[in-house]
């Protein structure tokens, strides 16, 4: 595992976080699996609650941050949501830990979500905020609560990447001559996805 000794409990923190939720985490094995002692954990984070909410920001602020980039490549607001949902369908597969993590706290309504925390996410939500504005003006998008299309892009895009065994339960048990379709991969999900929102938020020509 490359990267500073920081960086080496972040990541090994956002796998036991993204396994156990906060309350079931703990420092004594996030330290022994890093190789150091509790007390270097200490040297870099406060506490467990420090330590949360650094493993947050160090994601979320990269989510946003990337996202942003990649919209401002684009011309046009149908380009722009596309590459929004992409993008963070993309990073999510890069960082499968972060979209448990998230399930976990928005499972319990955000209890250890720290108010940076929440205003680096909010960040993701000023942008798509944006890209809907933008097609209104453009005369390509009607009217829609960005808080509505956010929600069904991340809660898509998180289910996908933290319930593949059930899903694949839930489908083996399908009964009738209908069959499940393949599920698909998370790159396929997030074209799947895009498609059906742009068709969803897209102004009914007159």
């Amino acid at each position: 595992m490359k990267g500073s000794k920081k960086e080496k409990i972040l990541l090994v923190a956002a796998q036991y976080f993204s396994k156990k939720g906060f309350e079931g985490a703990s420092l004594e094995e996030i330290a022994s699996e890093v190789g150091v002692t509790k007390p270097a954990i200490y040297y870099h984070f406060r506490d467990k609650a420090d330590l949360y909410e650094a493993v947050l920001l160090f994601r979320l602020e990269n989510l946003a941050k990337r996202i942003k980039e990649a919209v401002a490549g684009q011309q046009g607001a149908e380009a722009k949501l596309r590459t929004y949902i992409e993008a963070f369908g993309a990073f999510l597969q890069e960082y499968p830990c972060f979209a448990a993590i998230l399930a976990h706290e928005f499972a319990d309504d955000g209890k250890q979500m720290t108010d940076r925390a929440a205003a680096a996410l909010a960040e993701t939500l000023g942008t798509v905020t944006a890209v809907l504005n933008e097609g209104m003006e453009e005369g390509v998008f009607a009217m829609e609560n960005p808080m509505v299309v956010q929600m069904m892009i991340v809660s898509t895009l998180i289910m996908h990447q933290t319930t593949k065994t059930v899903r694949a339960r839930v489908a083996k048990n399908v009964q009738g001559k209908f069959p499940v379709s393949p599920d698909p991969s998370l790159p396929d999900l997030t074209r799947i996805l895009a498609n059906k929102i742009l068709k969803s938020v897209r102004k009914e020509k007159q």
